[in-house]
């Protein structure tokens, strides 16, 4: 990027709504006004010919700078897009509130806070809530705009439908309704209100629609410009029981799954590894909790049922088909922007403790203070355990759990095998040396990157 700190150092970026110039603040439409170039996706280009503002002519109301669509697969390659950009005469044009799922956190990413300057309009998920009367403090918004198109991504809706909040979803397209729909089938009398163009004037090339419908009858919105909330009916559910997993029986069962995510200390954003997926229920778990999850399996069969069970559950795992350590994601040379991107901010060990290398490979890997847990019931992999222990520290938990079942007539109590689980704590980032290596240095920039979602 050209331009000098103290002018126009500060790359522009203007937020725009489906009603076009006369929704943008005086000093949001100043910027446009001032600019040479305006770069954006060419639905938002035209909007500048919409409103009043725009003039009878549809000329943009007096806005003569060029306008220029981003370059086909601009996200792959920001390097490059970006160093074409003059901060001093271009200005980036977005959808509603750049902030929001938008091109401005990516840009933030890319250049840092203080490059860039953002002027917002509304966020399509404050014009649902208005039109809707709800809280927009208390409305967690899913989006499926970024990730696996198609019904695999609309898992993520699944752990906010058993919380039992009403929740906003921002839509890939019309049919993104029709597929979270689909993935709350057992909960047929939710409704789903599809919003379409929210924000937009009666009159205007971008009409407000609003269709309301339930997952039994799902709505079918007037265009892809779609926000959809979600009022689940049904009961809560918290924690996923056994039944609910699509396993062969290689299934850390409940309640040691509860114990082991407890474990790993799940949060909001924090990526786990799971090694050796199984059925995938810690990674799934984890992801249930707001964090982001890998799961690597050895077993191709495994792997497509762990796929299912994350688009039937949660969503937010990669699923990987390989063997660890070998195929453990590689930090080195992957776009930011990929799902696993970052250094783990914990790992889970639950198949393979006896391959060579793949604890110290799994501890070397954490993220500065990150977490990792391993559980076995066989005794060759609590020695493994233990000596990995010896080198590393952490502490050693033996759990054993007891179901009452029928004897005869009677009840008794039937002991499960016993587990084995080795928890560890890496680093701090204050305790990690100053003197790490570039590769390190390189994953500790990587952590926490967003996706671009430009809704």
């Amino acid at each position: 990027m050209t331009g000098l700190p103290g002018s126009r150092g500060r790359l522009r970026v203007v937020g725009i709504g489906c009603d076009g110039l006369d929704g943008l603040s005086v000093r949001a439409r100043s910027v446009l006004d001032d600019a040479h170039r305006i770069i954006g996706a060419a639905r938002q280009l035209d909007l500048l010919d919409v409103g009043s503002a725009a003039g009878a002519d549809g000329g943009g109301g007096g806005i003569t700078a060029r306008r220029v669509t981003w370059p086909e697969g601009y996200w792959r390659r920001w390097g490059e897009v970006l160093a074409d950009l003059d901060p001093a005469t271009d200005v980036v044009l977005a959808s509603g509130d750049p902030m929001f799922h938008g091109i401005g956190t990516t840009l933030v990413r890319e250049l840092g806070a203080d490059a860039i300057e953002v002027f917002a309009a509304p966020s399509s998920a404050s014009l649902a809530c208005a039109r809707l009367g709800w809280a927009l403090d208390r409305t967690p918004v899913v989006s499926l705009v970024t990730g696996l198109a198609g019904r695999a991504s609309a898992g993520a809706v699944v752990p906010y439908a058993d919380a039992g909040r009403p929740f906003l979803v921002l839509c890939r397209d019309a049919d993104s309704v029709a597929h979270v729909a689909e993935a709350l089938a057992d909960r047929p009398d939710t409704t789903l209100t599809a919003l379409t163009n929210v924000g937009g004037t009666a009159d205007g090339p971008c009409p407000e629609t609003i269709v309301r419908g339930t997952v039994a009858r799902p709505p079918r919105p007037a265009g892809n410009l779609t926000i959809l909330a979600v009022e689940p009916a049904g009961p809560a559910r918290v924690w996923l029981t056994d039944d609910d997993f699509d396993s062969d029986g290689q299934l850390t069962k409940s309640p040691v799954r509860e114990l082991t995510v407890a474990a790993l200390g799940p949060r909001p954003g924090a990526l786990l590894w799971d090694v050796g997926g199984g059925t995938g229920s810690i990674a799934i778990e984890w992801a249930r909790h707001g964090g982001r999850a890998v799961c690597i399996e050895r077993d191709a069969a495994r792997a497509e049922r762990i796929r299912a069970n994350v688009a039937n559950l949660s969503g937010g795992v990669e699923v990987i088909h390989g063997t660890a350590p070998q195929a453990l994601p590689s930090l080195d040379g992957v776009p930011a922007t990929a799902p696993h991107a970052s250094a783990p901010d914990a790992i889970f060990i639950g198949g393979g403790l006896t391959a060579d290398g793949m604890i110290d490979a799994c501890v070397d890997v954490l993220a500065p203070g990150g977490r990792l847990v391993a559980n076995t019931v066989t005794v060759e992999s609590e020695a493994v355990l233990w000596a990995a222990r010896a080198r590393h520290g952490g502490t050693v938990h033996r759990i054993g759990i007891e179901r009452a079942g029928k004897v005869g007539s009677f009840t008794a109590w039937r002991p499960a095998l016993p587990v084995v689980q080795w928890v560890v704590d890496g680093p701090s980032q204050s305790n990690t040396h100053t003197d790490t290596t570039a590769t390190d240095t390189a994953r500790t920039a990587r952590r926490g990157g967003e996706g671009e979602q430009h809704q």
